[in-house]
């Protein structure tokens, strides 16, 4: 009777822990959310781009238990996406925040990175947000799996607009002027800061003008373009596309059009012969700070000669390394001279000028008349964040394998969505997310995971991918050899060879002669007490 009590009273205590796991809770609540990080807060325009969205989830789980939060999903509406046109964004909450267990009470942030186009209208978008995770015991056991779904809604606010027209014609075989309006239709001043132009056939003679111009709501300003055809071009018309970059609210935007410039011929009426000087350049972007090498074409366009040309650089905001006055003598009709400069920009702008100075001698009513032409040239500044992996090692024991590293920003901009990918060798896949990493600022990463011995590599290889610039995404790649293998295959041939210390055979021989003594009385004690027994 006394063993089938034991016995179901066995069986009772087997069940109690799955009757007591069925009842553990556990659950998440979504207790902040916004635009931007934990660190600083956006307000988002519609054009801004990838930008952080940022949540924070407390954790409510029973004593002795902690929280393990597997994969959240966010759901996106349109036309908002993320950063590869998609409307799902997931992450592994353990590898963005190095941290996979939480206790009651405790809350953490995850980040995640959603992509706003220019197109987007104002309003409010709603978000959906679903988290998986596992409860764990003591023990470290999963006693219990749920799911947790948030909804929430963030605003998108409206750009300030900047409206532009582009008018004017190009002659063939003659230097002619567009002209560029720009009017400020928002509600909010705005200052532009640079303006590109590009196109095919028309060669533009400042496809980079600086700005700085403040435009208050319904003020306008305009820019008058040089441009030169070729008289030998057969279409009639050309595409010029227009990029126009300012500031508004203290946020920076862009906005990019294209328009058709008509290509005519050169009228019949007979025009008195004289110079025409234009300037070229292939270079439109400069690096702050550093020297840059640029050359200017000095063409002259005309149908007479331009005698005793002379130019003189000058600005305020680069400074030309070298000689800044340049003597060509006589330029004749169709003629080209080039001129190589080492440039060095302001760290304290964002657009450059260079001023060019003529002044040539050409024929008027048989006299020698001096002439004066002032242009310039416009650069705007390359600003782009450059990570670089400055220090990277790989080392493997007890089973797995560990990537360690630090990066650095070496570029004049903050890198956005940092992330660290091991791609070839062995764990492929692996990541960690580090968010931002500001101009000048260097972290470090690790990454570790599980792997056999024969299937370690010789080599690892680490790809870092970041948000250069608004537009552009950077990555750079880095191979490392793995330590510690050889150490791992060696350590059994140390063990079975080479020679012993005498010391650990004395100690060796001592404690076998202990123990035979020991085990010696017990077994003849036992066998006296066997006999003495009636």
């Amino acid at each position: 009777m006394l063993r089938r009590e034991m016995l179901l009273f066995f069986l009772v205590l087997l069940l109690l822990p799955i009757s007591t796991s069925m009842a553990v809770k556990g659950s998440l609540k979504l207790v902040d959310y916004g635009w931007g990080t934990q660190k600083e807060a956006l307000i988002v325009h519609s054009g801004d781009g990838v930008v952080p969205l940022s949540t924070v989830l407390q954790v409510s789980v029973e004593e002795n238990h902690t929280l393990r939060p597997l994969e959240a999903i966010l759901s996106i509406p349109q036309p908002l996406r993320n950063p590869n046109g998609g409307q799902i964004e997931s992450v592994i909450p353990g590898i963005q925040l190095g941290k996979d267990r939480f206790e009651d009470g405790e809350g953490f942030s995850l980040t995640f990175s959603v992509e706003v186009p220019t197109k987007t209208p104002p309003g409010w978008y709603d978000f959906r947000l679903n988290l998986t995770y596992e409860v764990l015991d003591e023990d470290g056991d999963v006693v219990r799996r749920g799911a947790n779904e948030f909804q929430f809604s963030l605003e998108v606010k409206g750009r300030s607009a900047v409206d532009f027209t582009l008018t004017g014609k190009g002659i063939k075989g003659k230097s002619s002027t567009l002209y560029l309006v720009l009017k400020n239709v928002g509600r909010e001043d705005a200052v532009v800061t640079s303006v590109q132009l590009s196109a095919s056939l028309i060669k533009i003679l400042n496809p980079m003008i600086s700005g700085g111009v403040l435009l208050t709501p319904g003020s306008s300003t305009r820019y008058d373009i040089g441009i030169y055809v070729d008289e030998n071009i057969d279409q009639d018309s050309d595409k010029v596309a227009v990029l126009v970059y300012y500031s508004s609210g203290g946020k920076e935007y862009s906005l990019s059009r294209v328009f058709d410039i008509p290509l005519i011929e050169e009228n019949g009426e007979e025009e008195e012969a004289s110079p025409s000087i234009i300037v070229l350049s292939d270079t439109h972007m400069l690096y702050a700070g550093i020297p840059n090498d640029v050359s200017l074409l000095i063409k002259n366009v005309g149908d007479e000669t331009a005698r005793k040309l002379r130019l003189q650089l000058s600005s305020q905001t680069i400074t030309v390394l070298g000689p800044s006055l340049f003597d060509f003598g006589d330029l004749e009709p169709g003629e080209s001279e080039t001129v190589s400069l080492k440039l060095l920009p302001s760290e304290d702008s964002k657009s450059y000028r260079l001023n060019l100075q003529f002044t040539y001698i050409e024929k008027q009513d048989d006299e020698d008349v001096t002439k004066e032409l002032s242009t310039e040239v416009g650069f705007g500044r390359i600003e782009e964040a450059r990570v670089v992996i400055s220090s990277l090692e790989a080392s493997y024991s007890k089973g797995r394998l560990r990537v360690r590293g630090n990066l650095a920003n070496v570029g004049n901009r903050q890198a956005d969505n940092v992330n660290v990918t091991i791609d070839s060798g062995a764990c492929i896949g692996t990541s960690t997310y580090l968010g931002e990493l500001d101009e000048g600022e260097s972290t470090g990463f690790a990454l570790s995971c599980k792997i056999s011995e024969d299937k370690l590599p010789q080599k690892i290889g680490v790809l870092v991918k970041y948000l250069a610039s608004p537009e552009n995404w950077g990555e750079t790649k880095r191979e490392v050899v793995v330590e510690g293998q050889a150490v791992a295959t060696q350590q059994p041939q140390q063990a079975t060879g080479g020679p012993m210390d005498p010391r650990f055979g004395i100690v060796w021989a001592l404690a076998g002669l202990i123990i035979g003594l020991l085990a010696g009385k017990v077994i003849f004690g036992r066998r006296s007490e066997e006999v003495e027994v009636p």
